[in-house]
């Protein structure tokens, strides 16, 4: 064998040493409560009139997001920019 068949070996073993069964969260089993997540609400079973205000609220905080980052990137930018000016045309 050559020097790098040790490596493949103990690739081998690490990879069975850290197989482990993994569970679904919408597997029957798994508590509805998970502790990291929260309660896990399934959307599938929403009425068409929840599933719609659902949506619009998704836009809604996306629109609001996308504002706030303008808002900052612009803020910046001028700041950015107005300090550049100054350095080249008032220094």
């Amino acid at each position: 064998m050559s020097g790098g068949a040790g490596h493949i070996f103990s690739m081998i073993a690490s990879l069975k040493n850290n197989k482990r069964n993994r569970k679904n969260l919408f597997d029957k089993n798994v508590h509805e409560q998970n502790e990291a997540y929260g309660k896990i609400t399934d959307y599938k079973k929403m009425s068409p009139a929840q599933f719609e205000a659902f949506k619009q609220k998704l836009k809604e905080n996306e629109l609001r997001r996308q504002k706030n980052l303008t808002i900052v990137f612009g803020g910046i930018m001028i700041v950015i920019i107005g300090v550049l000016i100054y350095f080249l045309f008032f220094h």
